[in-house]
């Protein structure tokens, strides 16, 4: 099977995930970044299929998690934020990069970022994990 055809073909393709469940993370690191770009709505089912698919592995796609929020696509950030790494199963290693992005974010929002709710979710984040970076 080419991994292509793990990549949703539309808004309507749900059956993909049950391609992508069969793989691991490193099957799949040359679409990695087609996948991420199915999460920049929190609203697009696929969105929720690929949170419950990527949240074990979420410190195995940390640069590509720090790269959306290095971006100014300010609901793609506010979908990884709530959707991925807010979900109650993802674990993120302390003192972790995502944590220190996720602080640059909170200490330097855009203004996009303040009116989207993207600076609460990062101060929510930085609290659970009791993240204080010197």
């Amino acid at each position: 099977m080419n991994n292509k055809d793990l990549i949703p073909k539309d808004k309507a393709d749900v059956d993909f995930i049950h391609r992508l469940n069969k793989k691991s993370i490193h099957e799949i690191r040359d679409i990695l970044p087609k996948l991420l770009e199915w999460m920049q709505d929190i609203n697009w089912v696929q969105a929720g299929l690929l949170y419950d698919y990527f949240s074990p592995f979420i410190n195995e796609i940390d640069n590509e998690i720090i790269s959306i929020l290095e971006t100014n696509d300010d609901p793609w950030k506010y979908s990884i934020l709530i959707g991925l790494i807010l979900n109650p199963s993802v674990k993120i290693i302390p003192n972790d990069k995502i944590l220190s992005a996720i602080k640059k974010l909170h200490d330097n929002p855009s203004k996009d970022d303040l009116i989207g709710g993207n600076v609460e979710l990062a101060e929510e984040i930085l609290k659970k994990y009791k993240f204080h970076q010197k």
